[in-house]
């Protein structure tokens, strides 16, 4: 018996591309970089104009260097194929997430749904929090400190090892704390 090309592709096959997954995720990637494209343009205005009394090399270099950061903001269609865009849009749109402390994970409830987990420094969440802030106006250099200071795993930073020091009366610079002084008197 000849074999038969079965109507539906085999999931399993390499071969097997998802045509509806490829289209939303060049949706996606075409919002993303709507979003990013005016902090994008700012940014690469503000260089030029830093870099033009260089000499060539120098401002080929920072040219680049700024391209790269903005690329490096994109969602890139090769290394971003297995995205999760529910996770992404979730944390893009600003969904109520709450931060999970034993699984160490955001999470949001969706009712009637499975809870949809965002691992913070994954690719969903950084690429959310970048078109997050680009959608609501932010600079490039603004967005790029809150990514690299809140899309970082939790288990990167370490725990407290105690109660925070609190200081009252002032400042928490030994060197400007009011010292007692010794009263001295003028008849000994």
């Amino acid at each position: 018996m000849p074999d038969v090309p079965a109507s539906t592709p085999d999931p399993r096959d390499p071969m097997h591309v998802d045509l509806e997954r490829l289209v939303e995720l060049a949706a996606e990637i075409e919002r993303h970089r709507y979003l990013l494209r005016a902090a994008a343009e700012d940014y690469r205005w503000r260089v030029a104009q830093r870099v033009e009394w260089m000499e060539p090399d120098d401002r080929a270099m920072r040219l680049a260097h700024a391209e790269r950061l903005i690329e490096a903001m994109m969602i890139d269609p090769v290394q971003h194929t297995t995205l999760d865009l529910d996770a992404y849009r979730a944390v893009r749109d600003g969904a109520p997430l709450e931060f999970d402390l034993e699984r160490r994970t955001y999470v949001l409830r969706r009712p009637g749904r499975e809870p949809l987990a965002v691992r913070p420094g994954l690719p969903e969440h950084r690429l959310g929090v970048i078109a997050r802030l680009a959608g609501l106006g932010l600079r490039l250099e603004q967005i790029q400190v809150v990514v690299l200071t809140t899309a970082q795993p939790v288990g990167w930073t370490s725990r407290p090892t105690g109660p925070p020091e609190v200081t009252r009366g002032g400042t928490t610079k030994p060197s400007r704390r009011v010292q007692p002084r010794l009263m001295h008197h003028a008849d000994n």
